[in-house]
Order: structure tokens, then sequence, then C-alpha cells
């Protein structure tokens, strides 16, 4: 069944959301980054190496990492909204159940096909 225009103005909506809220995030976690390493006010002449700041850079580097992660993804459905591929799995083109996309609306392939990924990944 394909999407309405209703459909994907609402899916894109949402998505363009979700890109401005990871927008925000990566950049905040980027400054907090650049923070641990050298605080604001930190003497330059004392040490600014991240592995003086590991246990604070870590985690947020890896948070960093998964926002942008996910914000590509939300890049990649709102290209697939515009060239009307939005909604279909891009590996076997079968329309992605609603319920993926209500819960995950970057989602780019169908449960089968997302299975048979991460299963291929973890080989």
């Amino acid at each position: 069944m394909e999407m309405e225009y209703a459909e994907r103005e609402s899916y894109k909506k949402q998505l363009l959301a979700m890109r401005s809220r990871l927008m925000r995030a990566v950049s905040d976690i980027e400054e907090a980054i650049r923070e641990d390493i050298q605080p604001p006010g930190e003497p330059s002449n004392l040490s600014s190496h991240p592995a003086d700041h590991a246990g604070t850079i870590d985690p947020n580097v890896a948070l960093a990492e998964n926002e942008a992660e996910i914000l590509e993804q939300v890049e990649d459905a709102l290209e697939r909204i515009e060239n009307g591929t939005y909604g279909r799995c891009q590996n076997c083109n079968i329309a992605i159940d609603r319920d993926r996309l209500r819960a995950i609306p970057y989602a780019a392939y169908c449960l089968l096909c997302t299975a048979e990924l991460e299963q291929e990944d973890a080989s």
C-alpha cells in the first residue's frame, strides 16, 4: 500500500524536528567535550591531553557518535521522502510496517531485512 501525501508530510515534519534536536544535541556534546579537554579559564600550560580527561570524554564521544549516526539516518530518511522511496525497505523494496515507522521514522529496512543485516554484521 502506497503512503499518502499527508502521511508522508507527517513523517517529514517529525523527521525535521528530530534533525533539529539531534543537531543541537551533537553541538552541545561537542562543546562539552571541548570544555572537558580545556575548561574555560584553564591556563593553556596545563595538560589538555585527551587521555588526562578520558573519564569524562569517552562517554561524551560515544554519545556524540551515536547521535551523529542517528542524525545521518534521519537525513537519509528525509532524502527518501524527497525522492519518493520513503516507507519502502531499501533492501527488498517492500513497504515498511507503519508501526515500525511510527516507532523509528528513519527506518530504512523492514524488520526481516533488519534482522538479516544485523545477523550478517554479527558474523
